[in-house]
């Protein structure tokens, strides 16, 4: 006794744990074997609901049989009855034994044992009801103990077997009653009732098969629709998250590269004329072309995200010229090329910054590839539209090459357009801004001569504009007089850069960390302040554009204002733009701010 044990396990739930006796383990292993019952019997009805119409028919012919059949059809009806139980028998063991044979788990063959108990009983069940009735018409008592013992053996073993039609059981359960209690004047009518119970029985199950068939499916397609959502919105939040860690990681090195572009330019003045200077210059090119890869995966990752908001209105082509010659204009210069800006007084409904990006992409790239000659831009009206052509004479590109050169990341093989390599998105992300919008882009080229890259947008309404606007095709670039300019900026090696750089250009230079610093100064310069340089995002959560507005207040005058920033979201933009200031993006190279203040120069 001291050997034995009872084996207890523990159900833990969310409460404390409790030990189940053994008799708790043997009812839920009953209740196991149940559920497996059932499922086995509604498995089997549920893969052959025929056997209930089967049962019905021969319920039917049982009933007409039995006022002409005698004592001789017993042994007809005994051959049925050993059929009935012969057929299922013989396909159950077939079953069973394909079933091991393919090695299915214990299981499973329990399963299917039932299931063909369940059909051997009620394929018995029938003809036993119309055997009984020639055996009882001979009226002797031991046989009618056997006729009873055999239906109510039958039923049992149906019931037992777990048929979850109980109301068709009870049907035939009462036409044995009646063949016992009634006798054989009112057989034939309850076997027809039977059969007529049986037949609408097997109606219900054919609509609730359907209904359960529709009913999975519609479950099946909710599932399905739950779990496409899910996966739907796992893949927007990996977007989302890919989206923001592009924008920070480039926002982030950006700064950087802002203060190493202007470190570096300040060592080319000094370098002018020593074997140091090449080097220099290629740092500087350098610098440049991670500008240009910073800038295009920016745009590629927010073209991806579906977070560029387009915003349609109409404006006049002018200031959006101008602002690229501001841009390109030291560019060209230095590469000894040609820029000119046309609008011709024309205005479009478009976006304005969306447009000037493209616009920027086409001007860049056409600077980039072309050696002599140069790049004009020009506005061109038809009835509908107006279109916007931007000409280079650079090398051009094969017609072969040309349905690709819109593919991200191809580049194209010609020997001149390999002088400087990017990316190859570009032209990719032109395309994409351009069918955002709603515009249309073609290009033309001519190997050895040139390309053209044609933009397709709707007239705006400001066609009457003064046709004297044309007079701004190009903007002029005046020398300036040294003044004295505020640099309001939150990173030190920033501040630095700018203060050599522009104390080489003339400049009398404050820098300032953030507003209260920029007040400061300006309270000590009595006001005297030519212009203001402010980044857009400062520390403590303070705004570029709040610190122009604080130091203009100050001075009592509206001090032009440039802003520098590496956020490039549009909503940024247009909140500059509305506070009618020059944007510029880092990494601003040297020669670009240059351009910017000579503008602003020009203009107080």
């Amino acid at each position: 006794m001291a050997q034995r044990q009872i084996v207890r396990r523990v159900v833990v739930g969310p409460g404390e744990g409790r030990e189940a006796a053994p008799q708790d383990a043997r009812a839920e292993r009953r209740s196991v074997r149940r559920r497996l019952e059932d499922a086995a019997f509604a498995d089997a009805f549920e893969r052959a609901p025929e056997v209930l119409l089967v049962l019905a028919l021969a319920q039917m012919v049982s009933a007409v049989w039995l006022g002409a059949l005698q004592q001789r059809g017993a042994v007809l009806l005994c051959a049925m009855l050993a059929l009935a139980g012969l057929v299922p028998c013989a396909l159950g063991h077939r079953a069973l034994r394909q079933a091991r044979a393919a090695g299915a788990p214990r299981e499973q063959l329990q399963r299917l044992r039932r299931r063909w108990q369940c059909r051997m009983a009620l394929a018995l069940l029938t003809p036993a009801l119309t055997l009984a009735a020639d055996l009882l018409s001979a009226g002797r008592v031991e046989l009618e103990a056997v006729v009873v013992l055999v239906l109510v053996s039958l039923y049992v073993a149906a019931v037992w077997a777990a048929w979850p039609l109980l109301g068709s059981m009870a049907a035939v359960g009462a036409a044995a009653c009646a063949l016992v209690c009634v006798g054989l004047g009112e057989l034939r009518l309850a076997l027809s009732l039977a059969a007529a119970a049986m037949l609408a029985l097997w109606l219900r199950h054919q609509v609730a098969a359907v209904w359960l068939r529709a009913m999975r499916a519609r479950l099946g397609a909710d599932d399905l629709s739950a779990s496409l959502a899910r996966e739907r919105d796992a893949a927007l939040r990996a977007q989302a998250d890919a989206h923001r860690f592009v924008a920070t990681a480039s926002h982030d090195l950006r700064q950087p590269m802002h203060a190493l572009g202007l470190f570096v330019s300040s060592l080319e003045r000094r370098v002018q004329g020593t074997p140091e200077a090449s080097i220099v210059r290629n740092m500087t090119r350098s610098i440049e072309a991670l500008d240009q890869s910073f800038g295009a995966m920016l745009d590629i990752s927010r073209l991806e995200a579906g977070s560029m908001e387009v915003n349609l209105q109409h404006f006049a082509l002018r200031d959006v010229f101008r602002r690229l010659h501001l841009h390109f204009a030291g560019l060209a210069e230095t590469a000894g090329l040609g820029l000119r800006f046309s609008p011709g007084g024309k205005s479009v409904r478009s976006d304005p910054q969306l447009l000037e990006r493209v616009l920027g992409n086409l001007v860049q790239n056409a600077l980039r590839h072309t050696r002599e000659g140069g790049v004009v831009v020009v506005a061109r009206s038809t009835r509908t539209h107006t279109n916007i052509e931007v000409w280079d004479t650079g090398s051009g590109i094969a017609p072969e090459e040309l349905p690709r050169i819109f593919d991200e990341f191809y580049q194209v093989r010609e020997g001149a357009r390999r002088r400087q390599r990017g990316l190859g998105l570009g032209l990719a992300i032109v395309r994409r801004l351009v069918r955002l919008m709603g515009h249309t882009l073609t290009v033309a080229s001519c190997p050895g001569r040139g390309t053209m890259f044609r933009i397709g947008i709707a007239t705006g309404a400001l066609d009457e504009m003064e046709r004297a606007t044309a007079a701004a095709d190009t903007v002029p670039m005046p020398l300036f007089e040294a003044r004295s300019i505020l640099v309001i900026d939150d990173d030190e090696a920033i501040r630095e850069g700018l203060t050599a750089v522009l104390s080489e250009w003339g400049y009398e230079v404050m820098t300032a960390a953030g507003i209260g610093e920029a007040l400061a100064l300006a309270g000590e310069a009595g006001g005297a302040i030519d212009l203001i340089l402010s980044d857009l995002h400062l520390a403590d959560g303070e705004d570029g554009l709040d610190a122009i507005d604080s130091v203009r207040r100050r001075c009592a005058l509206p001090v032009p204002a440039l802003v520098i920033t590496g956020d490039t979201t549009a909503d940024e933009m247009r909140r500059v733009e509305q506070a009618g200031l020059v944007l510029l993006f880092k990494p601003l190279q040297p020669r670009r701010l240059m351009a910017a203040l000579r503008q602003m120069s020009a203009q107080t």
